[in-house]
């Protein structure tokens, strides 16, 4: 018995060690796989929440605006005496505007540039017209350039008036000054669509002095209001 007993104390001395290593493995991994299981639902939600915050890359496309002969830019102003306007009443021009929409930054033009000839204002009365031309220089300087940048966003075509921020680049008698403008878009089912826009400017934001008559008894006021309204089709 105690032999036999002898056998037993030392086969269960002898398995203790390895039941201990045994277990102790046994927790090592348990915790390991507790690690890598913490770790990737760490880099699941990591990747979620990248995948939640970058922006997605719209796909970049190009869009052609023809300008229409029906386009016209107007100019008003006001004197000590009464009010005036000269206006192009025709474009004579074959622009092409080329709109560049899509990534992560608003819509930039291409190609921007619509050109009008100054020498084209008519103001309605010879003589004013005379004046204006004399005081915009048209004969030095016969075209007035409107250089589109940007647009705020791009536009949806809609049939009602959709009001939109544009940035633009106005030279005119030599002098060149960037303006941010509201304008107004409102496209017709035809797929013509109106480009409208207006704001005041000084004399002095191009280096021109506004013109007096009369040994200065007629004098033009300073500000003047410049719309234009381009009328454009996509290609």
């Amino acid at each position: 018995m105690v032999s036999s007993g002898n056998k037993k104390i030392r086969a269960r001395g002898t398995s203790r060690p390895e039941l201990f290593k045994q277990v102790l493995n046994l927790q090592i991994d348990m915790q390991a796989m507790k690690n890598f299981r913490t770790i990737g639902m760490l880099l699941v939600f990591c990747c979620s929440l990248l995948s939640f915050l970058s922006p997605t890359t719209k796909p970049t496309r190009m869009h052609r605006w023809v300008v229409q002969p029906t386009s016209t830019l107007k100019v008003t102003g006001k004197t000590n005496v009464n009010k005036f306007t000269c206006q192009i009443q025709t474009y004579c021009g074959a622009d092409t505007l080329i709109l560049q929409d899509g990534g992560h930054q608003p819509p930039r033009f291409l190609k921007g540039n619509v050109w009008l000839e100054a020498t084209g204002f008519d103001c309605g009365n010879a003589i004013m017209t005379k004046d204006f031309h004399k005081t915009i220089q048209s004969k030095s300087y016969p075209h007035i350039e409107i250089s589109f940048v940007s647009l705020e966003r791009f536009p949806s075509y809609s049939c009602r008036n959709e009001f939109i921020k544009t940035n633009m680049i106005i030279s005119m008698a030599g002098a060149a000054k960037a303006f941010e403008m509201d304008c107004v878009i409102e496209a017709e089912s035809s797929g013509v669509f109106h480009l409208i826009g207006s704001r005041c400017f000084q004399f002095s934001d191009f280096a021109l002095e506004a013109p007096s008559k009369m040994f200065g008894m007629i004098k033009v006021d300073e500000t003047l209001d410049v719309s234009f309204h381009l009328v454009m089709r996509s290609s």
